[in-house]
């Protein structure tokens, strides 16, 4: 099975793209694959030779980026649409900011696709909260029967586990996802004033959540939600963690929880901070562990730039060694190259601080 993540080239998905690649290699998984959208090119660049994963870049064409998670579908659109073959595989689909403890043991087939449980925001009573006729409404833009939508169970989402996906199955999520996120925005107002000033509207963020889903249904495929995909989140207890198999970073809203806030890491890495702050009784603690591992992989800095005739790569100053980060180097061979006792006569690297 491939792994696929799907985001806009830009350093904001960098440093969680090296803790997810990181924590997959280490748990042996090979065939990662990284979609862009085109943006800062020096991402995924430095994603490809640092981990030697798998890398595509696309012109960014949406006709509407207002809504940034329609990016995701976009992408799987180009990606197949370049070359079909690619409908023949299986893939686990996670976002950058997932964490794995273990790798899931899920099998998708082309009928029956795999999910985590995402009931308690997707769910139609959720839907029905806010509003007893939005269901209908929200179907009637994606085209589907709110009578299949209501008899269908369970709720999936987040992370998927898929196997053969089709251009257009991903060509209408896309499409489906703009449209049902600007229907649900334009009425939000109108749910607002039928309700009581303690209404809180319609999650809109999460339109691309459900046209995935309620597409998977529309496409005559089942959805399985087994506890192996179960996750846990940041405000969890510790023991949650070792529960579950994947870790989902999001829902910290501030940098006064003693939690890991990654809202503070838009514009910089955490590589070189310091998390004493972090309270080790709760799963947060486990995203920092991951982030220190990234770390302790880059042990050598580039002083001087060379080429390295045993895998016939550049380097240049300030880039770590070795390419990929968790390439297998001797001993002999590091201490060459941190040594004057290499054909250039003087030191081409030194350990990172």
């Amino acid at each position: 099975m491939k792994f696929i993540l799907c985001q806009p080239a830009i350093k904001r998905f960098e440093w969680e793209l090296e803790v997810c690649i990181t924590r997959l290699q280490k748990l042996g998984i090979q065939e990662i694959i990284l979609l862009f959208t085109q943006q800062d090119d020096r991402v995924p660049k430095f994603l490809h030779e640092k981990y030697g994963v798998e890398v595509h870049v696309y012109q960014d064409d949406r006709n509407d980026k207002t809504y940034i998670p329609s990016v995701k579908p976009y992408l799987w659109m180009r990606y197949l649409e370049e070359d079909s073959s690619r409908e023949d595989e299986s893939y686990f689909y996670l976002d950058s900011d997932v964490l794995l403890r273990e790798v899931p043991n899920v099998k998708p087939t082309k009928n029956k696709w795999i999910a985590s449980a995402c009931e308690s925001y997707l769910s139609i009573d959720y839907i029905d909260s806010k509003g007893t006729d939005l269901l209908d409404r929200m179907c009637d833009v994606i085209g589907v029967e709110a009578s299949v939508i209501r008899e269908h169970y369970p709720i999936g989402g987040a992370q998927w586990a898929i196997k053969n996906p089709t251009y257009e199955y991903w060509q209408k999520v896309y499409e489906d996802s703009i449209n049902l996120y600007q229907f649900l925005d334009s009425v939000e107002s109108e749910y607002i004033r039928r309700h009581d000033s303690n209404y809180t509207p319609i999650q809109k963020w999460t339109a691309e959540m459900w046209a995935q889903l309620w597409n998977v249904y529309h496409f005559r495929k089942q959805v399985e939600v087994p506890e192996e995909l179960n996750f846990c989140w940041p405000t969890d207890p510790i023991d949650k963690y070792y529960q579950t198999k994947i870790y989902h970073n999001a829902g910290v809203m501030n940098d006064h929880q003693r939690l890991f806030f990654k809202g503070k890491y838009v514009n910089k890495t955490p590589f070189n901070d310091s998390f004493k702050h972090v309270d080790e009784r709760k799963a947060s603690i486990k995203y920092v562990e991951a982030i220190k591992e990234v770390k302790e992989l880059a042990k050598y800095e580039v002083i001087e730039g060379f080429h390295d005739l045993e895998d016939n790569k550049d380097y240049f100053e300030g880039d770590r060694f070795p390419k990929p980060a968790n390439k297998k180097v001797s001993q002999e061979r590091l201490d060459e190259l941190s040594s004057s006792d290499n054909k250039a006569g003087r030191p081409l690297m030194k350990q990172s601080e």
